[in-house]
């Protein structure tokens, strides 16, 4: 024979009461959490795709059972706290009142976990106590919380992996309305900026899933934000860069002045010298140098920064061009200067051997030194004399003075 358990005391029902209240404010401050949560209006926007559509339809599903369990909790506590209050000795009718509130399984929930009022709302797939209730809902809304942080968490990295390109491609664009001219041209900002929004957008609808913006895209308006950087710096830089090139275009001037003295020379001294014309690159690079000032002034300035590297590459370019011819000049002449020291060496040789008379060695000499001493000189010519005579002179050391 089963016996009815003894309903709560006065003490334990107080307790109970005072616990629950506890936690239903707990609740209650979790669940004013999740409503205002900035990621549940996301959440119920729709468009989601991915692993957040899934994440949105199990917090929905799971915000909705927590509101029907929290207004059950908030009537049953209510109920529970106005029979308490009736007497503030409450009689044994009134406490085996609050022990079913307090302990028994009493509020019906569906295999979903909505909680069912009435039996017109179906049979109930299972009971749970008010105190197992409030257990419940503290810990899934904690969870649910917990989920919408994680939400907002996703939906901000994709903010600030977008944030920096879109700071970017503003900059970009503010900096080249500031140049003025042509720092644009060519630039498709608002397409750039139309596929970033567009990205942006798509990765919004799985911001759990989703990854930054496209490689791609990021390379294409670093580029744009690189080339108005660019052209921003050669605006400031221009006029120390106009005055560095003018600078080298006189070092040009001279250097092919020096050049056109030593081939002058080279070509009156050397018989067939071989040698190229001196170019003349000043003129062009001034005309050049002239023209870079009128695309600075219509701001111009992609054009300017072509034709401001054509004149560098073309100032280093006469300088090496003047440069070789000079050293291929001088060459010809220091190569006649070595062949007159070799030959008065060999001479000084002769000399101390008693050689300087020999008939034959004398007319080896005298061959060497008119070609060397000839104006214009021939050179090959010139170096096969002076070879006869050295090797001459050497096969007379070798065999002895006949």
């Amino acid at each position: 024979m089963s016996t009815t358990p003894p309903p709560m005391s006065r003490d334990e029902v107080d307790r109970a009461i005072v616990g629950l209240v506890a936690v239903y404010d707990r609740i209650s401050a979790a669940m004013f959490v999740m409503d205002a949560h900035p990621a549940l209006v996301l959440l119920r926007g729709g468009g989601l795709r991915g692993r957040t559509a899934e994440v949105a339809k199990e917090v929905l599903a799971a915000v909705e059972v927590l509101w029907s369990q929290f207004a059950a909790l908030g009537a049953q506590l209510d109920r529970a706290k106005a029979v308490r209050a009736e007497r503030s000795r409450p009689g044994e009718s009134e406490l085996r009142v609050l022990t079913s509130v307090l302990r028994h399984p009493i509020v019906g929930l569906s295999a979903s976990g909505m909680v069912l009022d009435t039996l017109a709302a179906g049979t109930p797939a299972s009971w749970q106590t008010v105190p197992g209730l409030a257990d419940d809902l503290e810990t899934v809304a904690a969870e649910v919380v917990h989920a919408l942080s994680e939400v907002e968490a996703a939906s901000g990295r994709i903010a600030a992996l977008y944030a920096q390109p879109s700071a970017t491609l503003a900059k970009a664009s503010a900096d080249a309305a500031n140049l003025g001219g042509d720092a644009l041209r060519g630039s498709d900002v608002d397409g750039l900026a139309r596929k970033l929004g567009d990205a942006q957008a798509e990765a919004l609808g799985d911001p759990i899933g989703a990854s930054g913006p496209p490689p791609a895209l990021v390379s294409e308006i670093d580029a744009l934000a690189g080339r108005i950087a660019g052209l921003a710096e050669l605006r400031t830089a221009y006029p120390e860069k106009l005055r560095i090139l003018t600078i080298a275009v006189g070092e040009v001037a001279e250097a092919e002045a020096g050049a056109r003295k030593v081939c002058d020379l080279a070509l009156t001294k050397i018989a067939n010298a071989g040698l190229p014309p001196v170019p003349d690159a000043v003129g062009g690079l001034r005309a050049h140098l002239a023209q870079l000032g009128q695309l600075q002034r219509e701001g111009r300035w992609l054009r300017l920064a072509d034709e401001l590297s054509i004149v560098e590459r073309s100032v280093s370019q006469a300088m090496e061009q003047a440069a070789h011819l000079y050293e291929a000049a001088d060459g010809l002449l220091q190569r006649r200067t070595e062949l007159r020291g070799r030959l008065d060496a060999y001479r000084a040789r002769a000399g101390r051997m008693g050689l300087v008379e020999h008939q034959e060695l004398a007319a080896k000499h005298r061959a060497a030194q008119d070609l060397l001493y000839t104006s214009p000189c021939d050179l090959p010519a010139a170096t096969r004399a002076v070879v006869a005579y050295q090797r001459y002179l050497n096969q007379l050391t070798e065999r002895g003075n006949p």
